[in-house]
């Protein structure tokens, strides 16, 4: 992941992921993110010398953000899925967040180094909650770990691609406490 940004490295990131979230990947560029910012091309690809690297950066930037959050969880005690939930749950009200995931996940698959980005995140995302998983049920071998971490991941990403950004009439307290309930019958059964 990325070292820590410069002010002007992360005013770029903030503004070209707004942008990002609002026009979408279509309607991206270098220029429409220089213009927003009221700089030169040239000033911006200092910074990001093309957008492929910006896309990068841009991935990177959210993957760090996301990964602290994780972070943040797993540090809990014996709650630790429960705030895990209750964090992915409360991004799901924010629709930016959402839709920047999106383009996000779109952009992985434009660029060679942002799709790296994503893989690694994915991958260290597994091992965190694989370790969750082994941690609660200790009866479990390596494979069953693995594809229950694997299945608990693909629950709580879900949540994002069905219930966000369109989550009208949806209860996130009876969602957080169905996870929650679900998540533990995978841990716990063997």
């Amino acid at each position: 992941m990325m070292a820590k940004l410069s002010p002007k490295k992360e005013q770029i990131l903030t503004t070209a992921a707004r942008l990002l979230a609002t026009r979408g990947g279509v309607n991206f560029s270098m220029r429409i993110v220089a213009d927003e910012m009221g700089i030169r091309l040239s000033n911006l690809q200092y910074y990001f010398p093309t957008l492929e690297k910006l896309f990068s950066a841009l991935v990177e930037n959210m993957l760090l953000l996301v990964e602290r959050k994780i972070n943040l969880a797993l540090k809990s005690d014996a709650e630790t899925m429960s705030v895990l939930i209750d964090i992915i749950c409360s991004e799901l009200d924010d629709v930016y967040n959402c839709q920047l995931m999106w383009e996000i996940w779109a952009l992985s698959e434009r660029t060679t180094e942002a799709h790296h980005a994503i893989d690694l995140f994915y991958q260290e995302y597994l091992k965190k909650i694989a370790c969750f998983v082994q941690s609660q049920n200790t009866l479990l071998n390596n494979d069953e770990i693995q594809r229950r971490a694997l299945i608990i991941v693909s629950l709580l990403e879900g949540i994002w691609v069905v219930a966000g950004k369109k989550r009208s009439g949806i209860e996130l307290d009876k969602i957080k406490a169905d996870l929650l309930h679900t998540i533990n019958l995978i841990i716990s059964s063997t």
